[in-house]
């Protein structure tokens, strides 16, 4: 009981000391939040339900740990290498964490001053995947009524090409055959395309060569793609608004050939 009592204090002073800085993530263990979540070891917890927080490991742990119980979700604000993004969380993350230092909580919390905030209500939850090529696709955690309406205008959206043009050849072979086996079959497919429209743009996805490597939240696609071109600046998008990454490493290059002739040239005087 004195062991156990002891381990209990030395719990309570641990939180007390963690209490008035910034939490890192110092491990992760599979199977937990942080692990489906896809945060990182080094991953700063900076804020929850936008609110600087400074409450320390053991109210950070409780607080989340109720989220489950009220089957309810917050907002959770990470600080990755020099940029901040935003993931719904739901549980406790079931990782360990260390503490900044006070000059470095300070510093953060005027980078998160300046950072633009956004109500839970306005946030869309996307899935990261890219390949090797850097090619990223950001899938939207929420149904597509097109997908149901209509779905050779959703398979066209997705640049499902091949899945289209079966699914239009079969539909023609319906038609030639009986107008309600057509209607009954269009039915049958819509009803499927919108109940499974998840597992099959995710399963479009991996079949592609793609793997999960984020998982954020956003107010829209395009926001969330410029989250994206922060941590990967080579990053390709379908349907983007940014502009193309290989204009922004040809500049660099650029950039770099001149500085090395103006170095050569002075070499050779």
């Amino acid at each position: 009981m004195n062991n156990e009592s002891a381990v209990e204090v030395n719990k309570e002073k641990k939180s007390e000391e963690n209490q008035g800085f910034l939490l890192k993530i110092d491990s992760i263990r599979k199977r937990t939040h942080s692990f489906s979540l896809m945060l990182k070891e080094k991953d700063i917890i900076v804020a929850l339900n936008n609110q600087f927080y400074l409450a320390g490991e053991k109210l950070l742990v409780e607080e989340l740990a109720e989220l489950r119980k009220k089957n309810q979700r917050t907002i959770l604000t990470i600080k990755r290498d020099d940029f901040f993004f935003d993931v719904f969380v739901r549980n406790s993350l079931g990782c360990k964490f260390s503490t900044l230092s006070s000059e470095e909580t300070k510093n953060i919390q005027t980078q998160f001053s300046t950072k633009k905030i956004s109500d839970i209500e306005e946030l869309k939850e996307f899935n990261v995947f890219r390949d090797l090529k850097n090619n990223f696709e950001c899938i939207e955690d929420t149904f597509s009524v097109v997908a149901g309406l209509f779905p050779p205008a959703w398979l066209a959206y997705e640049q499902k090409w091949w899945i289209l043009s079966f699914f239009s050849i079969f539909s023609l072979l319906l038609l030639s055959i009986n107008s309600w086996i057509f209607a009954i079959g269009w039915i049958i497919v819509s009803i499927y395309c919108y109940k499974a429209q998840k597992n099959l743009i995710l399963g479009f996805a991996l079949l592609s060569g793609k793997a999960l490597s984020m998982k954020i939240v956003a107010t829209n696609i395009h926001e969330a793609h410029k989250i994206i071109r922060c941590f990967y600046p080579k990053s390709k998008f379908k349907y983007s608004r940014l502009d193309d990454p290989h204009e922004i490493e040809d500049e660099k290059n650029f950039s770099n050939d001149k500085k090395n002739i103006s170095e050569t040239k002075n070499a050779l005087v």
